[in-house]
Parts: C-alpha cells; sequence; structure tokens
C-alpha cells in the first residue's frame, strides 16, 4: 500500500517526503502524519470533514480467527478506505481498528452525508482473503471544521460524540455531528462504561425486585433505563392482545409503534427464549412476509424480542425496536433485556397476574444523549 499511496496532487503533500508517516500494517497515513494535515488546514482555514471510523466489533474477529487474520482484515480495510476516498480523501490508522479519513473542501451537510452513505452501503462488498464468510460493519462519527471546531483536540472530541452516538444506535451507520443534538453527550472510558453497565445491572434489579406488588410501576422505570442507556428507538412489552409500557426515544423518527400479533413471532424465538434480527429485510419473505408487512408499516429495520416466562408459562414478550437504521445486536444488550424478562416473569408467577392483568400504560417519550 506505501508505494501505491499517492498523495502528491494535495497541496499539504506535494513535496513531502511520507517514508516516516506511513503506518507499518496498512502502508496508510499514521496519526502522527494525518494530525499534522489537520493542524495544517486549520491554520491555513481550509473547510473539511473528519470521519472517524471504527470497525465493529473487531475483538471479536481477533477472538476467533486470530490475530493474523485480524491484521489482514485491518488491511484490508484501509485498501478499502483508500479506494472509496479516491481523489477526494486523505486515510490514516489512527491506532488498532480505528481509522480516519479526511475529506478537504467538503463540509456541507449533504456532501459529507453523501460520502457516510457510500462507505456504509459498499462496505458490505468486500471479500476478505482466505474468509469468504466474513461480513464487516462500521461505525462512523463524522465532525467538520469550522462548523463544529476550530482546534484538533476539539473536532477529535466532536467526531468522537458522533461515533459515540452511533455505537449507541446499534453500530453499522454514521453520524454528523449536530451540536443540537449531540454537544452534551458524555464521553465514558472503558472502565466508566464497565461501571455504568454494573449499575444498570443493579437498578433493573432493584427496581424491579423492591417494586412490591406494583410490578407496572417497575416496568416503566426500568425500561426508561433501557431507552436512556442503549438509546433503543422502542421498547414494549407485546401482551397476546396488544402492547403496553410502551417507549419511544425522544430522537426516533418514528413514534407510532403498534401491537404485532404474538404467534407471528413465536415462530422465530429460539431455544434460549429470544430472538434478535440485526436487519428484518433478511428474513425469508415466503415464510414471514405477513410480519414483514408488519415491520414496514411500523418502518422497524431491527428489532430483538425476549420471552417473558416462569414455570412452564409463557406471558408474553419484551419487545425492542429500531427504525430507519439497523442495529447489530450486542450481547449485553441482549442479556440486560433477556434478565429483566426472566424477572418479570418471575414476578408475574408469584403474585399470579399476567400481562393483561397491568394497567395499560399511555406510551411515552423518554430518553436523552448525554
Amino acid at each position: 500500500m506505501g508505494k501505491e499511496y499517492s498523495l502528491s496532487h494535495f497541496e499539504y503533500f506535494k513535496d513531502r517526503d511520507l517514508s516516516h508517516s506511513l503506518d507499518t500494517l496498512t502502508g496508510i497515513l499514521n496519526r502522527e502524519a494525518l494530525m499534522g494535515y489537520v493542524n495544517w488546514l486549520i491554520e491555513n482555514n481550509r473547510k473539511f470533514s473528519f470521519f472517524l471510523v471504527d470497525v465493529d466489533n473487531f475483538k471479536n474477529v481477533n477472538d476467533t480467527y486470530g490475530h493474523l487474520v485480524g491484521d489482514i482484515v485491518i488491511s484490508q480495510m484501509a485498501a478499502y478506505f483508500v479506494k472509496m476516498s479516491g481523489k477526494q480523501g486523505v486515510v490514516a490508522r489512527y491506532g488498532g481498528d480505528e481509522f480516519i479519513i479526511l475529506c478537504e473542501d467538503v463540509s456541507e451537510y449533504n456532501d459529507v452525508w453523501k460520502i457516510g452513505h457510500e462507505i456504509n452501503m459498499r462496505i458490505g462488498g468486500i471479500v476478505f482473503e482466505g474468509i469468504p464468510n466474513l461480513a464487516i460493519t462500521v461505525s462512523m462519527g463524522i465532525a467538520r471544521f469550522p462548523l463544529d471546531a476550530n482546534t484538533p483536540q476539539k473536532l477529535m472530541e466532536t467526531a468522537d460524540k458522533a461515533l459515540y452516538r452511533a455505537k449507541m444506535k446499534g453500530r453499522n451507520c454514521f453520524i454528523i455531528y449536530l451540536p443540537e443534538k449531540h454537544a452534551n453527550i458524555s464521553l465514558k472510558k472503558e472502565r466508566d462504561k464497565q461501571q455504568t453497565q454494573m449499575q444498570l445491572t443493579y437498578t433493573l434489579f432493584g427496581n424491579l425486585t423492591a417494586c412490591g406488588e406494583d410490578i407496572s410501576l417497575a416496568i416503566n422505570t426500568v425500561f426508561k433505563s433501557f431507552i436512556s442507556y442503549y438509546m433503543f428507538d422502542h421498547i414494549c412489552l407485546e401482551t397476546p392482545k396488544n402492547i403496553n409500557h410502551s417507549i419511544v426515544f425522544t430522537l426516533s423518527s418514528q413514534k407510532q409503534f403498534k401491537h404485532i400479533p404474538i404467534e407471528m413471532i413465536d415462530s422465530l424465538i429460539n431455544s434460549a427464549g429470544y430472538i434478535s434480527l440485526n436487519n428484518v429485510e433478511g428474513l425469508n419473505e415466503d415464510s414471514y412476509g405477513d410480519i414483514m408487512k408488519e415491520y414496514a408499516k411500523q418502518q422497524i429495520k431491527s428489532t430483538l424480542y425476549c420471552k417473558i416466562s416462569s414455570y412452564g408459562v409463557d406471558y408474553g414478550y419484551i419487545r425492542v425496536d429500531t427504525s430507519n437504521t439497523a442495529r447489530i445486536w450486542q450481547n449485553t444488550e441482549i442479556a440486560m433485556v433477556m434478565t429483566a424478562a426472566n424477572v418479570i416473569g418471575l414476578l408475574l408467577h408469584y403474585q399470579k397476574k399476567t400481562l393483561e392483568d397491568l394497567p395499560l400504560v399511555v406510551p411515552t417519550e423518554a430518553g436523552s444523549i448525554e
């Protein structure tokens, strides 16, 4: 890649020796060289867009195939980004499985959106050497100069906030930083994320097990916690007759989620008691055409169902939806929702109630991006 990667058509790189500025694995720019370019653009007041790209669930690639295969994936991803950016962008490896694509003279929202969309749409077509069945997706956070930040540090921070939002939406998407939506996002270190996860688990058990007779209030509190933390577009109880305790994320573009007959769902559920569909359009239309029509009506792109049951009695499901963009469901998300479903099932059993016995709660909006 190093010999092939020519940047001489950019003013900043025209007469520069890049022999010590390239990443040894991928042959694209290293972090230091890229940030030197960023500083020069800012000093010369050149507008640009800054794409912070993270390979989704890359740890799973290393754990499953080994680090040598992981290196192949990173190298081929770098080559893909170079090909995609063409003469318009400069590509660097920021570190690990993170890349930066910088597009000089591109800062209008629609132009930036087109680039992000094309990367996102075409990335699924990559065939990795020696691993034909490996599918890779990326999450991107995008910031623009001078609109969003006026220093390299602030530019990185705004892109990181947008990337955080993309990950919390379920990965496999891109987010362009908008101050009215993302300025209040609080970035968390990995240790803080683990502590927050532990706090969420503690809160879940605390709310559900200390609720006394008022299961309804506890469910509402837990669902609002899920919406705020995971940024699901929608969560509810799917009962045999209706949906209840429906909470919609404040920033969700879709607000009208409706009941889906349980008999349509039952055939999807696996032996562990749940089904997670990253993209509902991937269902077999011959077998699941009716439920696919329901998803289309409600603009649902991905969904998660966790069965509420106890001692052999099935009560219904916790249903989680995303609209507009698909979501790659994470094991931690599934585990938390499954835990809530299991505890609710036990509460119903010991209180001798069904989901239909719970009062109907008017759908509400909740959640924040802080």
